[in-house]
Order: structure tokens, then sequence, then C-alpha cells
């Protein structure tokens, strides 16, 4: 097994075992790291323009809290059987924050405007961010951020399949802290108990151009800190898994599973403007989603929000401060509190007079923090779920997907222009199956479903139904049509007409569609509709 050791300034392509450190390594030129180990000794460098590659299957050992400073780019990229790997020789005192040993220093990403770094299959483990002797909670002081990666005034990064575990930090981003950058991506990881004191015990993000946080699973991280005074004791730190600042607008996070978290918010968002979907937030304790800004206008959807435990009966689901974010599909229910007195907690709450729009979800409380149309209190009956609130239930081993029977089937908004919705739900199938969007995050695909108003009393005529390749619509007497619309089964609207002819026959020519069921929505102008189903064949 080769072993490479980084002590002294080299200039080359490939570095050369070593043997002792002499002041701080710079990179000034494009390096390549192919050894199977390689012990960093003292700070490293990389200057700009020079690019460090990291060749898959490296085991990165730090031999103290030293860091790998990137000006110019860091390009880490493994696989799935060869993953790179960056972690401390001795762990011991890791959890001591009033010294440096026991983690490395992270990697951080500075003062470039110009290159994208990119960080693929990685692992990441026991990366410290503490300055002992200092305030812990000093927001000015950079050396509290970042266990893992801190990256400030930089273009684009981009951190996808890799591995996030036992980082942390005192101030804010137990894994990663990200500001000033062009656009983030945080795609495809594993984020395991990391934690800080005060914000985002996984991410920290803000003022950043464009952020997605995708596909990612965060589990067991913790912003939370304990303390005592006159009123008993006192609970800080805010967004256990995620915080996204006011800075950071239009981005995304979506397709995560968010479980047995701590901290005030799993998600605590206070930009101006971000999109939520397609998230199940489970099992955490604090709430689900805090909402921090008064003139939010965020957008909520397909989230299942579901047995999070509270710090207080009023903040354990959905907490919001802006009467302008929209809400819909989703599913927020039996989120407890440590209240006991309270029985029925409420899921959704502000704690300014403003009312949600809220509309086509499950919420079980009355309509006093909301309003809007479509709305259910029934239980939404997932498949296998944990059996109560509160992080000793595993959330990421249950089953969040909806039953057969469940109410929340086919019963979200029947108008999803505008939601920017993606083609697919948190497990990649089809995100409208059927005649119409479920609610939450998980879309059922064995019930295909029929809108009210079904063929009773029929005002038009359809045949032939099953048909091969056309079929013709016959309105006979005077009936006003105001408009047909066909849908396929996926819920996705295939044609429109307004207009009926004088004959009053209209022929559909399906001939270009494949087989299955179709759904024709006849409107009528006195404002009442009929549904006919259709199979092609």
């Amino acid at each position: 097994m080769k072993t490479l050791i980084i002590s002294l300034f080299i200039i080359c392509t490939i570095f050369l075992a070593q043997k002792q450190s002499i002041g701080q390594q710079f990179i000034e030129n494009d390096t390549i790291w192919a050894s199977d180990t390689v012990r960093i000794y003292n700070d490293i460098v990389v200057e700009y323009p020079a690019t460090l590659t990291i060749n898959p299957g490296v085991y990165v050992e730090f031999q103290d809290n030293y860091s790998i400073d990137i000006y110019g780019k860091l390009i880490a990229i493994g696989s799935d059987k060869l993953p790179i790997i960056f972690t401390i020789a001795d762990t011991n005192s890791f959890g001591d924050t009033a010294t440096l040993a026991g983690g490395w220093g992270g990697i951080k990403f500075l003062q470039n405007q110009y290159d994208t770094s990119i960080i693929n299959y990685c692992h990441f483990y026991y990366g410290k961010a503490v300055d002992p002797g200092a305030y812990p909670l000093d927001p000015s002081n950079e050396n509290l951020k970042g266990g893992a990666i801190y990256c400030n005034v930089y273009s684009h990064l981009e951190i996808s399949n890799s591995r996030f575990a036992h980082n942390r930090s005192t101030f804010s981003g137990g894994a990663v802290y990200a500001i000033n950058l062009q656009s983030l991506i945080i795609r495809n990881n594993y984020f395991i108990s990391n934690s800080t004191l005060q914000h985002g015990g996984a991410l920290w993000i803000n003022k950043v151009n464009k952020a997605e946080v995708s596909n990612n699973i965060f589990r067991e991280n913790r912003a939370v800190r304990f303390s005592e005074n006159a009123w008993g004791t006192a609970i800080n730190g805010n967004g256990a898994a995620i915080w996204l600042g006011s800075q950071t607008n239009n981005s995304i996070v979506s397709d995560n599973i968010i479980s047995n978290n701590i901290g005030q918010g799993a998600v605590y968002e206070t930009s101006y403007k971000c999109l939520i979907y397609n998230n199940v937030i489970v099992n955490n304790r604090g709430s689900a989603i805090f909402n921090g800004h008064t003139l939010s206008i965020s957008s909520y959807y397909n989230n299942t929000i579901v047995n999070n435990k509270g710090f207080n009966h009023k903040i354990c689901g959905v907490v919001f401060h802006s009467p302008n974010i929209k809400m819909r599909n989703m599913i927020i229910f039996n989120n407890r509190s440590d209240e006991d007195k309270y029985l029925n907690p409420i899921q959704l709450w502000s704690p300014d007079p403003v009312i949600a729009d809220f509309a086509y979800s499950c919420n079980p409380d009355e309509a006093i923090y909301y309003q809007g149309e479509g709305n259910i209190q029934d239980d939404p009956q997932f498949v296998n779920p944990t059996p109560d609130a509160g992080p000793d239930y595993d959330g990421l081993s249950a089953d969040w997907s909806l039953l057969d029977s469940s109410p929340c089937v086919n019963t979200g908004t029947p108008d999803t222009s505008g939601l920017n919705l993606p083609a697919t739900d948190l497990r990649g199938n089809p995100r409208i199956y059927g005649i119409r969007i479920d609610m939450g995050a998980i879309e059922n695909q064995t019930v295909v479903g029929l809108p009210e108003n079904l063929l009773v009393n029929a005002r038009v005529q359809v045949s032939p139904n099953p048909f091969g390749q056309s079929f013709k619509v016959i309105s006979p007497g005077r009936e006003k049509i105001s408009s047909f619309r066909l849908f396929n089964q996926k819920g996705q609207q295939i044609g429109m007409e307004t207009l009926m002819p004088m004959d009053q026959i209209l022929v559909f020519d399906l001939g270009y569609q494949p087989p299955g069921l179709y759904l024709l929505v006849t409107r009528f102008e006195d404002g009442t509709s009929e549904t006919t189903k259709l199979v092609k064949y």
C-alpha cells in the first residue's frame, strides 16, 4: 500500500512521499492525489488558478485540526465502491469544544468567482469548527462555522452522492456552511449526526443566487442548545437539518427525507422566496418547517409532515409568519408536543395575526390559521407509519406511502398549473397517477380514481367506448357546452375544445396516443360538469 505524507512545498503533478512538516503547504500548479493514503501534517492551500484533483479511493487522513483552503478549484470525484474519505487520525476529544483536538479543520472554498468545484462520492467524518477560548456564539467569528465544508465568496459548488457524519461546528453549519455563492447544488447525500449550537445542524445557506437541496437524507442532526433562566429551560437553535437565510432566494428544497433531527424547525427558512416540495419530514424533535420572513412568498407543495414532536403545542408542525406563503397538497398530521395537557396540538400556526393560503391538504386543525378549499381532516392512512411522534421512533424505516383507501389519494388540487411541480414524486414515480394529484410526498401508484360528477344522467353521449383510433361526442338537445377537456391517466391534459360544431358532433382522434385510460371532462355554461371514462385499446 502506498502512503503519501504532505509536508513540504513541492510543485509537481503527483505528490511523492515526504516525512516532515515545515510551515504551510502551498499548491500553485495543477496537482493530483492518487495514493492510497494521503496524510496531512499541516494546512494545505490551493492557490488560484491551480486545480487539486483527488482520485477515487484516496484516504485523506488529517493528523490534527488542519484544513484544505481552496482558492483555485477542487475536483474530488470518487465512486460508489471507491469513495474518497476525509477524516482525522485520532478522534479523541472530538466532543470537547475547548480544544481543536479530535477533528480536522474542514475544506474551505474562498475568494473565487470563476470556477466550479465538484465533490462526488466523498465521505466526510469528524470535521470540527471551534475556536477554544472565544465566545462560542459570536456570529462574526468565521472559525466557528462549517464543520466539514466552509464556503465564502465562491462561484459554483456541487456536492453529490456523499456522506457527512459526525461533523460539528460551534455557531452554524454543522456539516456545510455556504455564503456568497452564485450556485450551490446539494444532491443525493446522506447527512447523519452532524451538529451545531445555533443554526443549521447539517446545512447553513445564505446569499446564494441559486441553491438546490434535493434527494438527500437528513438524520439525527442537531441545531440546539439548552440553557436555564428565571423562567425555566430555554431552547435555542434553528434548522436541525437545513437553515436557509433571508438573502437566499429562488432556492429549491425537494425530495428529501428529514427524520429524527433535533432543533427548532427541521427546515428553517427565512427567505423571501423558495420552493419546498416532495419532502417527508417526520419524527423530528421540534417543528417540521419554520418560516421566519413576514413578507415571504415561498411555496410549500406535497410535503408529508407527520409525527414530529415540538417543544410546545403551537410549534410542532408548520410555523409561518407570512400570509403569502402558498401551501398545496400538504399532509400535516399527528405532530405532537411535550405539553400533555394540550390533547390537540396546533399543526399549522402563526404567531402573527395572519392566515395561511392553505388548500387541498390534510390537516386536523380547525380553520383558524388557514383558509382555502378542498381541505380534509381525516387520517391520511399511511402504509406503515411510525407508531407515535418524536425521535424515539425511526422515521426513516417507516413507509409513508398512501394506502389505496387513503382519503389523500386523488384529492390534491385539481389544477396544478403554476405550481412548478416535477414529473415524479419522492420515489421517482409519476407525480400524478390517475385523474388528480395526491396529497403528500409519495403518489399512490395503484388507484386511478375518478372525479366527482360521474357519468350519471349524462348530457353528452360518447362512442365507441372502448375505442381504437378515435371517438365521437354527441350533445343532444340544446345543452350549452363551455368546454371539453381530455386527460390521460397521468392527469395530463392532452386536448381541449371550446366550440361545439353546428351538427353537435365532435370527433377526437387519439391515434397518436398509447392504449390506456382517458377521461373527458365536459363543462357546461351553467357551471356544472360531467366526466366520462374512456378506454383506448
